[in-house]
């Protein structure tokens, strides 16, 4: 995370640093993480935005930033016992925040798409990056701040909209924040490299799921043909018809997934987190360097609820209407409010 500073290609701008930082502190309440590491975070997202020329790159290096007592110092914000002493005790204030800054960076790494989607959503054009600039020297201490980039020079104004010429409202997903227990946290927090072990794995469970059907169809089959009337034919029909049925509820996401390259999660997850509508996604993945399978889960503000439909609009099954496809819809108006689902570009077109 120790990068070097870099400076925007259209000049500083205290203002859109400021609704930046804002932002994130939204998009980071949103992750209903009350830790106190996340605190922290927040914490560094007032100041920001509050001061946001502190962190100026062409600034005095040693000013650059907030000491560990300035931010926690801050979470009084927060009712977190004893911080208003952490600002005037500068060495409990450096040890806590040398401890909980690991952590930081590990979440901010985890949240990235969510952080990047979130801003792009509002319309913001720049990226932050934490970043900790070394004391170095005799007496002088750690800083903590952000880094800002902005590759396209884009402003809020120069954005494309979403609404095209012929008036068809659009409509932008990103990707959520998933909590629930641990089990579905440790699924979203990593991919399934299909080149590795998970690929294995995977095959080796859809093999275990196409064996497991084809004998049990199979042993129908028999009974069937060895049927003496013409009603226990019907009843072993009817029982071919029920296995095939029960294996798509179970085992079709496997089947979609290897087809559509993206999914709806197995049911089983859905009692186990806070929200529903999770997807699992086939991937190009530069780490693994293949293709690599993740949890993920989308959403988007609607166009037609306006201020009301802010993080409204989640992916499901498109239903007999649309059916074999997955298809957008708002909380507010699920049979009104329909959107089209592209998770390569993440766009939408109103259906209906």
């Amino acid at each position: 995370m120790e990068q070097e500073p870099n400076r925007f290609e259209t000049g500083w701008d205290s203002q859109e640093v400021s609704r930046t930082a804002r932002s994130v502190e939204r998009i980071a309440a949103g992750w209903g993480d009350r830790s106190q590491a996340i605190k922290v975070l927040r914490v560094l997202c007032h100041l920001t935005e509050e001061e946001p020329d502190r962190l100026k790159p062409d600034g005095d290096p040693d000013q650059w930033g907030f000491l560990a007592t300035e931010v926690l110092g801050g979470m009084v914000r927060f009712n977190t016992p004893g911080a208003d002493q952490w600002s005037k005790d500068h060495e409990k204030a450096k040890n806590r925040m040398k401890a909980h800054w690991p952590t930081i960076e590990k979440t901010w790494q985890r949240q990235a798409a969510t952080i990047a989607d979130g801003l792009e959503a509002e319309g913001l054009s720049l990226q932050p990056r934490l970043h900790r600039a070394e004391g170095g020297g005799t007496g002088k201490s750690n800083r903590y701040g952000f880094q800002f980039d902005n590759p396209n020079g884009m402003t809020e104004s120069a954005r494309p909209t979403e609404i095209d010429l012929l008036r068809v409202a659009q409509v932008h997903y990103r990707r959520a924040h998933i909590s629930g227990n641990r089990f579905v946290r440790w699924l979203w927090s990593r991919s399934f490299d299909l080149a590795g072990w998970g690929g294995r794995i995977y095959l080796a469970f859809a093999f275990a799921a196409l064996l497991g059907v084809v004998s049990i169809t199979w042993i129908y089959l028999i009974g069937m043909s060895a049927a003496g009337t013409a009603l226990t034919f019907l009843k072993a029909g009817l029982g071919i018809l029920l296995i095939l049925s029960a294996s798509w509820l179970v085992f079709g996401w496997l089947v979609r997934l290897t087809i559509d390259r993206v999914t709806l999660a197995p049911a089983f997850l859905d009692p186990l987190s806070k929200e529903t509508n999770y997807l699992l996604e086939v991937r190009e993945s530069p780490e693994a360097q293949g293709n690599a399978i993740s949890l993920v889960r989308y959403v988007a503000n609607c166009p037609l609820c306006g201020a009301h439909g802010r993080d409204k609009i989640h992916v499901g099954s498109g239903r007999l209407e649309f059916f074999g496809r997955l298809v957008g819809r708002c909380d507010r108006a699920p049979n009104a409010h329909v959107f089209s689902f592209d998770h390569v570009t993440q766009r939408g077109r109103f259906l209906r």
